[in-house]
């Protein structure tokens, strides 16, 4: 590289000189072949990130969401990727945290009022169906079905129209094929103007205001609950409709089983919380009975009923981890932002399609009168499930919600069986103070049951932190994909 460099472009040799001193023949060569390698990069080598990631090994590669990577091979559920900015360093990411980018620039470089990061079509007719926003407002937003590309979401009267922005092989964006834009910014310029085009006025950009942090408080009419899907120690969950179109997850409570001092702090706290493995909170109907708390819905139900039915049966080593680690994931989140679950079972974890995994009810304990939590009162306390402490002094921790996770790790490898079968409450405390744990589950490998005991250490502080479970999933994972 360095003598033909030399040799054809002489008129650059202090350039050349900088970069391979004289007397010190071929340094940075391997740089040089790096960087030029990168000019040659194909635009469908470039991949966008969907989420931020934490490497979680040194194998792994830090990312952030909207980030551009190289992709240079396939790994199975990772990809190998590279930077392409700074140190430009390179490592193993999650396959499904990234997707194609057919767009030049992801949707991080669009800083225009009309602009919104939503998550779907939905959440967009929303948006521009609420005050202030009329006949005539629009947004531009990333779209759902197809990652890394754009719609046009417009309001005419009371109805909303979704256009899909394509992009030509020149990379040129467009609506109708005639009418080519060299930016999304151009696009929209010209159907202001041209609106009959697409029969829609773009009028004005629309303005955030139904997802405001002030307006979680929806009235209770914009709900009808159509079916049950299950009753716990606290309320009663519902499949219903939100404003007749929507379908969501409504989990009812009653005002007298409600710290009210706290019912607005808490619901703040959980208002904040958003991640890829947990229920994302959509609303909140506080005033009259019941109480409502309205969640996304997910199509499969819990997780304890899709262990114990017939998809359960044909899982694989392979999904179990993932299961797991999705799970871990999510609470590694919460353990970040200082919650604490205190609840955490498979009835608490809900599954969607492909296998995707998310928990419910974070933090809705502490939503609720002491006593019904307490070992007074029927025994409401999940016992099986609770660590020593909270048995014995009532003392709830992250390091509480380990040793149940450990419970939850039994009940996936077992499909849902009940632990400690034949044993009632008061049989598994005397057990387990007294230093009994679970067997190890028959598809369960030597590797995690180790895990599983290190959830149950007598002593809290000896247990791991769910960012140290997740560490050491990891390769255990990688080994049987």
């Amino acid at each position: 590289m360095e003598s033909y460099l030399r040799e054809h472009l002489n008129c650059m040799n202090c350039l050349w000189d900088r970069i391979w001193p004289p007397g010190n023949p071929a340094v940075n060569e391997t740089i040089i072949d790096s960087v030029v390698q990168d000019f040659n990069t194909s635009r469908t080598d470039i991949v966008t990130a969907l989420y931020s990631f934490d490497a979680r090994s040194t194998d792994e590669l830090t990312i952030q969401q909207g980030e551009e990577l190289c992709k240079l091979s396939d790994e199975g559920d990772y990809i190998l990727a590279r930077k392409l900015t700074g140190s430009m360093e390179s490592g193993l990411v999650p396959a499904s945290y990234v997707a194609q980018s057919s767009l030049p620039g992801g949707h991080n470089t669009i800083q225009e009022l009309w602009y919104f990061d939503v998550a779907n079509r939905n959440d967009a007719e929303r948006l521009l169906l609420s005050p202030p926003n009329a006949h005539g407002s629009f947004l531009v937003r990333s779209s759902y079905s197809t990652p890394g590309q754009y719609s046009l979401s417009v309001r005419s009267e009371d109805k909303v129209t979704h256009f899909c922005i394509n992009v030509s092989a020149r990379g040129e964006f467009y609506i109708q094929n005639e009418k080519c834009f060299d930016s999304i910014k151009e696009l929209i310029n010209f159907y202001k103007v041209n609106w009959k085009l697409i029969k829609s006025p773009l009028l004005m950009p629309c303005v955030w205001v139904a997802y405001q942090r002030d307006q979680w408080e929806r009235p209770r009419s914009e709900f009808i609950r159509i079916k049950k899907l299950g009753a716990g120690n606290f309320g009663e969950v519902w499949e219903g409709l939100w404003n007749n179109k929507d379908k969501v997850a409504i989990k009812t409570f009653k005002h007298d089983n409600i710290n009210e001092s706290d019912f607005k702090k808490e619901v703040d706290a959980l208002k904040s919380l958003c991640h890829r493995n947990l229920i994302q909170l959509y609303a909140v109907c506080s005033v009259g009975e019941p109480v409502y708390i309205v969640t996304e819905l997910m199509s499969k139900g819990s997780l304890l009923q899709f262990l114990q039915g017939n998809e359960g049966r044909h899982l694989t080593d392979a999904n179990f981890m993932h299961i797991i680690s999705q799970v871990a994931d999510g609470m590694v989140y919460l353990e970040s932002k200082h919650v604490v679950h205190r609840d955490l079972a498979t009835r608490n974890v809900l599954v969607g399609e492909k296998l995707v995994c998310k928990i419910a009810d974070f933090g809705l304990a502490r939503l609720l009168k002491d006593d019904l939590y307490s070992l007074q009162v029927n025994m409401k306390i999940p016992i099986k499930w609770t660590a020593p402490e909270v048995i014995t002094h009532g003392k709830y921790s992250t390091k509480s919600d380990i040793w149940s996770y450990g419970i939850v790790m039994y009940e996936v490898f077992m499909l849902g069986e009940m632990p400690y079968p034949g044993m009632n409450n008061q049989e598994v405390i005397a057990e387990v103070i007294s230093g009994y744990r679970l067997p190890k589950p028959d598809r369960c490998s030597s590797d995690v049951y180790k895990l599983m005991m290190e959830c149950w250490q007598e002593k809290p502080s000896q247990r791991p932190s769910f960012y140290e479970v997740v560490e050491k999933l990891t390769p255990i994972q990688r080994s049987i994909r």
